[in-house]
């Protein structure tokens, strides 16, 4: 995923990113207040040679290392549990107690921790209290408590400087994922510029989505309706001029019918000014939608399959436009008829009309646009919201890369009749 994508999604959805961050950052103050707090108090000893001792002492370092790790025993927790006023069990204390010495001096620190932040610094003390009990050096040292513990002011875990930064890393992960999401769903494309830079193609027009997709207003000629196919076609003519171009596959982006609408009347406008236009319902096996000719027509399966193409035609609702349904399929595979002979069949076609315009099931459904259009060029259905750039980028590259000339793209969505005809 590109950085730019991701700073575009951010900036463009500040409210649901600000909303995400407080959310989660008042989540997290909730668990964190919410949460047992663990308390710890400390106790400092002192332990020095007794100046009435005339034992000689080797290593008094090492006595006081034996002596802080006497802190975690089993007798001296016994005896610290006996003397507590609230009553700890010895497991409770043996995770609660450590003992060190501090290296370089004569002090033994004593940790002690607990809900209780009373108890916490009783414990520390009670042990302090203790250890002199269990003197390894023979009376050889002093034992003074120099620091006795108090109870602490504040909780030792959780730890707020921990929780809090974890908390904003997270709201900050969770507010960028969310806005990522929000711009995949919703995300606009910008104007036909920008488009034209993401697919390397023209947008020949942008035109407000159907609310019928069966309506063919490229039949009334003259009218607002018919005016705006007859822009589309300006532009897809001017730019197939300087290589021309006699098969032209319509696909959506994503799943609908807008690509049978916008080929339907596409083709209607072509066979207007007298061109001679085949109208093809590519739209085969799995993927066949409403068809556009009677039940029961003979149609592409049958001349996929050895049907002479004459009998497959039927006339359409103009002259000059005849039309090749898709035609009942049969047991034979769609994929494979259409990767063996669906370019020689519409070779033939070519041969008899000035364009034939092929219907096909939309890129994120399969692959049959790209095998239709191989030889000739494709035009892209693509909504001008709810499909990411990067999508739509690759789609394009997909394209190309199986060597379909990708002619233009129609923008479909609100923001109609943005784009001016190409002449």
């Amino acid at each position: 995923m590109e950085a730019e994508y991701v700073v575009r999604a951010v900036s463009r959805h500040k409210m649901l990113v600000a909303a995400i961050i407080l959310m989660t950052l008042g989540a997290a103050g909730v668990g964190l207040w919410l949460a047992p707090k663990t308390y710890e108090a400390t106790a400092v000893m002192s332990v020095s040679t007794s100046p009435s001792s005339t034992a000689p002492l080797e290593d008094v370092d090492a006595l006081r290392s034996s002596i802080g790790e006497l802190a975690n025993s089993q007798d001296v927790l016994a005896d610290v549990a006996s003397r507590l006023t609230e009553p700890r069990s010895a497991d409770d204390l043996r995770r609660s107690i450590s003992g060190d010495w501090v290296a370089g001096t004569i002090l033994i620190q004593i940790d002690a921790s607990d809900s209780d932040p009373d108890v916490a610094a009783e414990i520390a003390n009670t042990v302090a209290d203790v250890l002199p009990l269990y003197d390894v050096s023979n009376g050889a040292l002093t034992f003074t408590t120099s620091n006795p513990a108090r109870p602490p002011t504040t909780f030792s875990s959780p730890s707020i400087l921990l929780g809090a930064g974890v908390s904003v890393v997270l709201a900050l992960v969770l507010a960028i994922c969310g806005a990522v999401l929000r711009e995949r769903r919703t995300a606009g494309l910008g104007d036909a510029a920008e488009v034209e830079h993401l697919v390397g193609a023209p947008v020949l027009a942008a035109l407000s989505p159907p609310k019928d997709p069966t309506t063919v207003p490229a039949l009334y000629p003259g009218t607002a309706a018919a005016d705006v196919f007859r822009r589309l076609r300006i532009g897809l003519e001017a730019e197939a001029s300087s290589d021309p171009v006699s098969l032209v596959v319509v696909a959506d982006v994503t799943d609908g019918d807008v690509s049978v609408w916008l080929g339907a009347n596409l083709a209607v406008s072509l066979a207007n000014v007298h061109r001679r236009v085949l109208l093809v319902d590519g739209r085969v096996g799995d993927q066949e939608g409403s068809p556009i000719a009677a039940p029961e027509t003979i149609g592409l399966y049958d001349v996929l399959t050895g049907a002479d193409l004459d009998d497959a035609l039927s006339a359409g609702p103009v002259d000059n436009l005849s039309v090749l349904p898709a035609g009942e399929w049969g047991g034979e595979s769609a994929e494979t008829l259409l990767e063996t002979r669906f370019a020689a069949a519409m070779t033939q076609a070519t041969e008899r009309f000035d364009v034939v315009v092929v219907l096909a099931p939309s890129l994120s459904a399969c692959e049959d646009a790209r095998i239709m259009a191989a030889g000739g060029s494709l035009v892209l259905a693509v909504p001008d919201s709810g499909v990411s750039p990067q999508e739509i980028r690759r789609h394009a590259s997909r394209i190309r890369a199986v060597g379909v000339r990708l002619l233009g793209v129609v923008l479909v969505g609100k923001r109609a009749d943005r784009v001016p005809s190409r002449s």
